[in-house]
């Protein structure tokens, strides 16, 4: 082993390279796909097969632990850190309203992406994330949760607010907690208004589900669903998009020889190329040996946190042949995205119907679109959520 390469097997390394991680994710899951950390004490798991046996196993909690008093109490009433019977009656909750609206949005999101797409082919460029990305996830999600579309300047509020919430909430301390606090009060008081007029949204089901949520769970996972619906599909768009860019023609010719099929794949192999959430974390409730299913000495020990790095799994070449190829048509592409296990994402099926229909409509829309000479990205510098925060393309219409 390279010891230049291996004296990097560590969280530190990890986070400062997050931008690109895999050359040394690739040889952290060589070395060993579930590593432990002395500098962090933490575990480092980077193979597809440990990762989906630990999110898969009871004896791994979600919960924060003693590091919750760190923490806003609403950061840690979210369903995210829930286990068990309560963690499956809080999502089973968004389960049914979701589902209805995966069938009722498309139309709707389709002739937003137009619009939006309408304004790029004005300039003959679009910033792919603040015109595109970002609009897009921001208005999906305030539908999805009956926050009003028409006040603009409260919903790019809202958007600030968040940031610092999907900050905290992902271990990355920026920001003030004072956006969470008044994020809080936004939420507090629209759930007062839906009390008293519910419609047909997820906060109204949330609502109406009073036997599964307390007062302040039910305005923390109002917070949790705005924050994770938008980021992620914010994420993967401006991420995504920039790489389809290299080969935009073929991707278009693809496209019209075998619509709809086409771009769900293609959906599905963005979503394993970028995989918006890189990390998640567990903490063993007891001591686990997973050392008979993983050679090696794996001895977990109660109490110790256990860092699963979905993006290192969504490449690994037991599971995916020729991982670091963009392989539009890849079957079968078993990503894990959205997580695993009972705390897979609730949200994933309209995640994709977002993800299809905002490239269906960009490669409908635009004949060329290609990487604009010398425009280079801005990073977000969270190293677990990350992605672009600007990324210009150049942008000429079919029309």
């Amino acid at each position: 082993m390279d010891q230049g390469i291996s004296k990097d097997f560590n969280l530190s390394a990890l986070r400062r390279h997050y931008t690109h991680p895999h050359e040394l994710y690739a040889a952290l899951r060589t070395h060993d796909s579930l590593y432990f950390d002395a500098a962090s004490q933490c575990w480092l798991v980077t193979g597809y097969a440990p990762l989906v046996a630990i999110l898969d196993d009871s004896r791994f909690s979600s919960r924060l632990g003693a590091s919750a008093s760190i923490f806003p109490p609403s950061v840690g009433k979210q369903m995210l850190f829930m286990d068990g019977e309560a963690h499956q009656r809080a999502q089973n909750v968004m389960l049914r309203p979701l589902a209805r609206m995966v069938k009722s949005m498309p139309d709707d999101i389709r002739a937003y992406v137009q619009a939006i797409l309408a304004k790029a082919e004005k300039r003959g460029e679009i910033d792919i994330v603040q015109d595109f990305a970002s609009p897009l996830s921001l208005w999906a999600i305030a539908q999805v949760l009956g926050i009003p579309v028409s006040d603009e300047e409260t919903l790019h509020q809202l958007e600030r607010w968040s940031d610092t919430f999907g900050d905290v909430t992902s271990g990355y301390f920026r920001g003030k907690l004072q956006d969470i606090r008044q994020m809080e009060q936004y939420f507090r008081g629209l759930i007062a208004t839906k009390r008293r007029a519910p419609s047909d949204d997820l906060l109204s089901a949330f609502i109406l589900a009073h036997e599964v949520f307390s007062e302040d769970e039910l305005v923390a996972n109002c917070m949790m669903v705005f924050t994770a619906g938008r980021i992620t599909t914010k994420k993967l768009l401006g991420d995504g998009v920039p790489l389809l860019a290299q080969q935009w023609a073929q991707l278009r010719a693809n496209e019209q020889e075998h619509p709809k099929s086409n771009v769900k794949s293609l959906g599905e192999e963005l979503l394993r190329l970028i995989t918006p959430t890189r990390y998640l974390v567990r903490e063993a409730v007891e001591d686990v040996d997973l050392s008979s299913q993983f050679p090696g000495k794996h001895q977990i020990r109660q109490g110790e946190k256990v860092l699963l790095f979905l993006e290192a799994a969504d490449y690994d070449p037991a599971v995916f042949t020729q991982p670091t190829h963009f392989e539009p048509a890849r079957r079968p592409n078993k990503h894990i995205a959205f997580g695993f296990g009972s705390h897979q994402c609730p949200g994933a099926a309209l995640a994709r119907v977002e993800i299809q229909i905002g490239l269906e409509t960009l490669l409908a829309t635009a004949e060329t679109l290609q990487r604009k000479p010398g425009a280079a990205p801005t990073w977000n510098p969270n190293p677990n959520l990350g992605g672009a925060t600007s990324w210009t393309l150049l942008f000429h219409s079919a029309s």
